[in-house]
């Protein structure tokens, strides 16, 4: 007689995000960099989360009034009250790439790494149409 092996439930099936804050904004000033800084610092305290918006609330708490958060399934995004353009952003970083403001573009790659390919030309067969 066989016996199924004992199932053992996943607390959790999904792994950890991996939280960072880029942002995207110059702060407008003295005070919203010092805000932005503790986002900072709470967020990298905080790497490890299941669920990034779980961090929501802090955020909000961090930057008080005057500014708009909200998350979407995956992260959290903060616009300065009234605007429409994302100051800064909370993202995984196993699954995204956002940048501070200050950081440089990175060139951009071609649409296909694809290289053209020369024919392999058989002899005694008729050479292939170029493309």
């Amino acid at each position: 007689m066989t016996q199924s092996p004992k199932a053992v439930p996943l607390a959790d099936p999904f792994p950890p995000q991996h939280a960072y804050l880029a942002i995207e904004q110059k702060p407008a000033d003295a005070a919203e960099k010092r805000r932005m800084e503790a986002v900072r610092r709470h967020v990298q305290a905080h790497t490890h989360t299941t669920h990034l918006r779980g961090l929501a609330g802090a955020v909000k708490k961090l930057l008080g009034a005057g500014y708009e958060v909200g998350c979407g399934s995956a992260h959290i995004w903060v616009l300065r009250a009234g605007e429409t353009q994302r100051l800064a952003i909370v993202a995984d970083r196993l699954t995204t790439a956002y940048r501070d403001w200050f950081e440089p573009v990175l060139e951009q790659l071609p649409a296909t790494t694809r290289r053209p390919h020369r024919r392999l030309e058989i002899p005694g067969t008729p050479p292939a149409p170029a493309p």
